[in-house]
């Protein structure tokens, strides 16, 4: 993998879970209960995982100490559940969580609905904020595409899903052009020395950063809009108004 297709691939998931994985941390010590704030936790701990592999991916496929350092301290992390110690198995918890996201979040809205005091409403309202969110991301995927990792054997198997807007003519002409015009800029910073080299890396990188960044914005706006639609609906089922 080279090292261009793995920062395109990898770089939108990294940033999308760098913003989710805060937020989850600040739910987890605000919940009212200690179920609640457990399972956040999990979902954070999942994110930042997921941040993390795709920061791996990124160094193994990249050349420079820094990322030489990244590729040395995961295989030494690989070889801590092989040992016979506290950690045996850990991986493979870590492994689910990190496939199992979206399941963890919807774990999650049930048993924080469970632990309302109006648990019809909070389960009604919790429901359609997670599909309301689900739906959101997923339509950001096909329209923007997505990368999927599976681990087999040991190692991850990279798929890309290219989006829908490069069907669509108008819309994949100005995304090469946008990105022609990045990576024309970001080129031109990078023969600079100092902080105009760095501001040139990231030029160079905006529209995968802008990718990642408005997954999490549609994200998070389709749970919040959800959840005042689910709240609504919830005081319409059941008559009684939402806390």
């Amino acid at each position: 993998m080279s090292s261009c297709f793995a920062i395109t691939a990898f770089l939108p998931s990294i940033v999308s879970k760098s913003i989710f994985a805060p937020r989850r941390a600040n739910k987890s010590m605000d919940a009212d209960n200690a179920p609640v704030s457990i399972m956040n936790a999990c979902v954070a701990s999942a994110q930042l995982a997921k941040a993390g592999e795709g920061i791996i991916e990124i160094a193994h496929s990249s050349k420079g100490d820094l990322a030489t350092k990244v590729v040395d301290i995961d295989n030494a992390l690989k070889e801590i559940p092989k040992t016979d110690s506290v950690f045996k198995g850990a991986g493979q918890v870590a492994r689910f969580g990190m496939e199992h996201i979206n399941g963890l979040i919807g774990a999650t809205a049930i048993i924080k609905a469970l632990c309302s005091e109006d648990q019809e409403s909070a389960l009604i309202q919790e429901g359609a904020a997670v599909a309301g969110m689900l739906a959101c991301e997923k339509a950001h995927k096909a329209v923007f595409g997505t990368t999927k990792t599976k681990y087999i054997n040991g190692k991850n198997k990279v798929e890309i899903k290219e989006g829908l807007y490069k069907e669509i003519p108008l819309l994949k002409n100005s995304a090469n052009k946008v990105k022609a015009y990045c990576k024309q800029k970001g080129e031109l910073l990078e023969e600079c020395n100092g902080i105009k080299k760095f501001i040139g890396k990231a030029v160079k990188l905006t529209p995968e950063i802008a990718k990642g960044g408005t997954f999490a914005a549609v994200s998070i706006g389709g749970y919040a809009i959800s959840h005042l639609l689910g709240g609504e609906l919830a005081e319409n089922i059941t008559g009684r108004q939402v806390a």
